[in-house]
């Protein structure tokens, strides 16, 4: 009787609690119930089954309000809202049977047992809906605090760790184990080059092109997935189970490449809440990265200026020497033969004048040749046209002179002129002449090329061979090779007036030397 009273008002009852729910302070859930096609969907919805139940399928109606209770609290409403549905549906179902118990279409004595049983029904319902919701709300804390543990054992751990290598086995390790996974990988970007490809286990079988989907992760920006359907998509909620998860590596606005991880045999459950720990760790992954890769730059700075200050220390010592055996092969002994001469002179004076003049014409010739090496032990040291007519003079000349001691072809591609500052100058000068010295030593070549230009606000050098080239593969290669010393000096030249310095090679491929300074505007 209540429940066919109940249907045949059914339209009104749904009308008159929209009405009335709205006019209560607005909360997110009284939203998504009255302003939202599914919230009227699930109003409908619950009063169908609340029906059903004063028909005897009660067991149905606690269900879905169990049900409800746990999707309400995963979704973050609160129960306060749940409740004024109750009361007001009451309300409503109260004033429509005094109305008709008035009218004598309805005989109260007869109603009053269904009325008690929807009552009941009602209060055993709310009492479930909030015993589901806080259960579930009490699942949720604990499983929050679970992953906040998680994140904290990780990074406690993570941070005490230096070395960029052990960081990815720890991180593949931790997230192989995490979730439930049987094959971890990361795709690594160093410096925007792919430094290689890191995995856990290894050995075992990857499985849906794991390796391609990372690379794709990585160029997209964006994380993918794998359904147990085998097909790709890049929604979280597409499905619950996933084969293949694959996310990017990012930190304050850097990209450290993707981790991706499989399961060959079935799907493991990955969701968004199983997102968001991953994220966390791959963000603590990212700084720890960057903490790393720092410290080795440190590390590395440190070694190539202790090994830069020793060997430049030797080579002033071989400077020196050198300096000094050229001063006595030349210069010192032509002083000398002067010397030698004045003497000579000054006993002609008394015994033959006339044979004076000759020997002072001779004697002039020999200072000359002094000064002429005098002049070409300074060049030595520091080009004079450098200052005087600039760097392009200075590099043709050089350039000129290399091709006639060496038989090394150079094509030479210079601008007329160029106003430059005077430390970027000679900056440029010594990294073309080290370059050249490289060359003729070591590149076992008859052709290079040396090019000067502007572009973008910046002078470019560059010097290139067509020789036999050299490994780069291994990071400081001039610390490896004292044949590679030259290449550390032009690196410290152009970084102390604030350039780069590039060097392009490989084994039979030639080498090419680029160096780039920003000039001011001045």
């Amino acid at each position: 009787m209540l429940g066919r009273l109940i249907w045949n008002n059914r339209e009104y009852i749904l009308g008159e609690m929209s009405r009335r729910l709205n006019l209560l302070p607005r909360c997110p859930y009284q939203d998504f119930i009255l302003c939202t096609q599914e919230g009227q969907r699930r109003l409908r919805t619950w009063l169908d089954i609340l029906i059903r139940s004063l028909e005897g399928e009660r067991e149905i109606f606690f269900r879905d309000e169990e049900r409800v209770g746990y999707c309400r609290a995963i979704q973050g409403y609160t129960l306060e809202f749940s409740s004024q549905i109750y009361l007001h549906f009451q309300k409503i179902v109260g004033e429509i049977v005094h109305e008709e118990a008035n009218t004598g279409r309805l005989d109260f004595g007869d109603a009053w047992p269904e009325i008690q049983n929807l009552n009941e029904t009602l209060l055993e319902a709310r009492s479930i809906i909030a015993t589901s919701f806080l259960k579930t709300r009490e699942e949720l804390v604990t499983e929050k605090v679970t992953y906040l543990q998680q994140i904290y054992e990780f990074t406690r751990k993570i941070i005490t760790i230096f070395d960029w290598q052990e960081i990815l086995a720890y991180m593949l390790r931790q997230v192989t184990s995490f979730f439930g996974v049987e094959k971890s990988l990361i795709l690594l970007l160093r410096d925007g080059q792919a430094q290689g490809v890191y995995e856990y286990p290894l050995g075992r079988k990857e499985g849906y092109g794991i390796q391609r989907l990372v690379e794709r992760t990585f160029q997209e920006g964006i994380a993918l997935y794998v359904d147990e359907g085998k097909n790709v998509h890049d929604r979280i909620d597409h499905s619950q189970l996933k084969r293949v998860v694959s996310v990017p590596i990012e930190a304050h606005g850097n990209s450290y490449g993707a981790l991706a991880m499989c399961n060959t045999s079935n799907g493991f459950r990955f969701t968004g809440k199983e997102l968001g720990l991953l994220n966390q760790l791959l963000h603590v992954t990212a700084v720890a990265l960057e903490n790393a890769f720092m410290l080795e730059e440190i590390d590395r700075g440190r070694q190539e200026l202790r090994f830069l200050t020793s060997k430049m220390i030797t080579i002033q010592e071989e400077e020196r020497k050198r300096l000094a055996s050229d001063i006595h092969d030349t210069l010192a002994q032509v002083l000398t033969g002067i010397g030698y001469k004045i003497q000579y002179c000054k006993e002609l004076v008394r015994k033959d004048p006339e044979l004076l003049i000759g020997e002072l014409e001779s004697l002039i010739e020999t200072v000359n040749q002094a000064i002429d090496q005098s002049k070409q032990l300074m060049t030595s040291l520091r080009p004079d046209l450098i200052d005087t007519m600039g760097l392009v003079p200075a590099l043709k000349r050089h350039i000129d002179n290399f091709i006639r001691e060496t038989n090394i072809q150079v094509t030479a591609r210079l601008p007329r002129s160029i106003r430059i500052p005077s430390e970027m100058n000679i900056c440029f000068f010594r990294v073309a002449q080290e370059a050249l010295t490289n060359i003729y030593k070591h590149a076992d070549t008859e052709f290079a090329g040396v090019e000067l230009k502007r572009e973008d606000g910046s002078v470019i050098l560059v010097v290139e061979d067509r020789g036999k080239g050299f490994d780069i593969s291994q990071g400081s290669y001039w610390m490896k090779d004292q044949n590679k010393l030259g290449l550390l000096s032009m690196k410290e030249r152009v970084e102390a007036v604030g350039g780069t310095l590039v060097i392009v090679t490989a084994i039979d491929e030639g080498c090419r030397v680029e160096a780039k300074i920003p000039v001011p505007k001045r």
